[in-house]
């Protein structure tokens, strides 16, 4: 009985243990659920923390770089006479490499901004006490960053090329156009060639002209002046015509010997004048620069260099070898000569030493032309390697400013644009000097286009390791304090 009792406790036992572990195994499921889900909030949290400053930094950046484009070249487009839609065209083509440089930009700013104010309002606090680690919460932010970047990348190698092919046209017709036709009164035109034109008058409503005093030198032995009461002027844009319609007045004739005078009254006058790209005309090209083409063309183009500059030293291998079979005999080239032959063939150079000097000095230059050929496809692959690394590098640095953004906006503590803008400035500055100085020293084939377009990347991401391993272990290098005190104390000094 005491064993049959003793097996129905052990089997009571077995069951409730196999009962608290099943308990156990499903707690520690809904947990992780649990768990999954608050890490799923708080990354849908943080990433929607950004989106608002990102586009407000975005379009704040864009808008600078229009602005710079508007006090550049507004004048001379509207001193053109284009329309309203080539203009905005115009603009709008400007607009690819804007949004290239403007989008990493804009990730750091945002970056900044975004965990400064989630660290100014205690936020990482809360969320580092409820056990998720730093990593953990910047996961989201790179992962996006990186989706980002791969945008941001095949934008540089597919929209890119091509607005900034369409833009140089644009702008090489629009400077090619000539100034519209604008009289204003008691001021000479002289925008056509050997013509002036003075009115004292001009009504813009009925298209009239007033006072008309016109010197045509377009004819060199009868020099014309022309005056009269009124006109008219119209624009055949077809034809390139300005057709002037002159009423009521005379024409001074003068031949060039100044022997022959005449005076010409007439009621109705007009005058055709041959005005070339009075009218804007769109051009187009085949010919691409390297920073209108994709990093596939540009491959393209390094492969016909490569082979272009294997066949120019074919060609001094060629000039060397012809040089040398002229001054030697072909046994003595492949070394089957005895040494008494040697002087044989020494004497009949001395002989033929005037001859020789001759025929070397010109192949030398054939050489040196060549080696010039070379360096010159030599410097062109390296501008082009420049192109193709910069399409890439310049994306990467949106995963690189996360890096450097999240953990200074932490330490700083600060959410605002003003904290955000004036650090991002400093990592920018850093940055594009970086970029621009190794770009001109790949050009100049100082140093290899792969460091010089990577190295920025590689330099900001050092430091971005750093102060996120800084701010993992929540020590202080930066002591934002002091800073803040400096500012207080400048805004007190300041006058404003």
């Amino acid at each position: 009985m005491n064993y049959i009792n003793c097996n129905k406790i052990a089997r009571r036992k077995s069951f409730c243990q196999e009962c608290a572990c099943k308990n156990r195994a499903i707690n520690i499921y809904y947990n992780s659920l649990h768990r999954e889900h608050f890490l799923s909030i708080i990354a849908r949290y943080i990433l929607k923390e950004h989106v608002g400053p990102f586009i407000f930094a975005l379009l704040t950046i864009v808008f600078v770089f229009i602005l710079n484009i508007v006090f550049r070249d507004l004048g001379r487009l509207l001193g053109k006479g284009l329309t309203v839609g080539v203009i905005l065209e115009f603009f709008l083509y400007n607009l690819a490499w804007i949004i290239a440089l403007a989008v990493p930009m804009a990730v750091l700013i945002s970056t900044l901004m975004a965990f400064g104010r989630l660290s100014a309002d205690s936020e990482m606090t809360a969320i580092k006490a409820s056990g998720i680690h730093l990593y953990r919460v910047l996961l989201p932010v790179v992962l996006a960053s990186v989706i980002l970047a791969a945008g941001l990348e095949r934008f540089n190698n597919s929209v890119l090329p091509e607005f900034n092919l369409r833009v140089k046209l644009l702008y090489r017709d629009i400077s090619r156009k000539k100034p519209t036709l604008t009289l204003e009164p008691h001021v000479f035109f002289d925008e056509i060639e050997n013509l002036s034109i003075l009115v004292h008058q001009v009504d813009n409503r009925e298209n009239l002209l007033k006072g008309i005093i016109i010197t045509d030198r377009r004819d060199t032995d009868k020099p014309k002046t022309i005056i009269a009461e009124q006109g008219t002027l119209q624009f055949e844009k077809e034809m390139e015509l300005m057709v002037l319609t002159l009423i009521n007045g005379e024409v001074h004739e003068l031949t060039g010997d100044l022997q022959e005078y005449r005076r010409m009254l007439f009621n109705r006058h007009i005058i055709n004048i041959a005005v070339d790209n009075m009218v804007l005309k769109r051009s187009e090209s085949e010919y691409r620069g390297d920073r209108e083409k994709s990093a596939k063309m540009m491959r393209e183009d390094i492969q016909k260099h490569d082979k272009a500059i294997a066949e120019r030293h074919e060609q001094i291998d060629f000039f060397i070898m012809r040089e040398m079979s002229r001054i030697f005999p072909e046994e003595y080239i492949r070394g089957d000569t005895h040494r008494e032959e040697h002087s044989i063939v020494f004497n009949r150079l001395m002989r033929q030493r005037q001859g020789l000097r001759r025929h070397v000095q010109l192949n030398l230059q054939q050489i040196q032309n060549e080696i010039r050929v070379i360096e010159g496809y030599r410097r062109s692959i390296s501008a082009l390697r420049v192109e193709i690394h910069k399409k890439y590098s310049i994306p990467i640095a949106c995963i690189v400013f996360i890096l450097v953004g999240a953990p200074l906006g932490i330490m700083a503590r600060q959410g605002g644009l003003a904290v955000g803008g004036g650090m991002s400035m400093l990592f920018f500055l850093v940055y594009w000097a970086f970029l621009i100085g190794g770009e001109q020293l790949a050009d100049r084939r100082i140093i290899d286009p792969v460091v010089a377009m990577w190295a920025p990347n590689l330099i900001i991401g050092a430091v971005g390791i750093y102060l996120v391993i800084h701010a993992v272990h929540e020590t202080t290098f930066i002591h934002w304090e002091y800073f803040q005190e400096k500012m207080k104390r400048i805004r007190k000094r300041s006058p404003l």
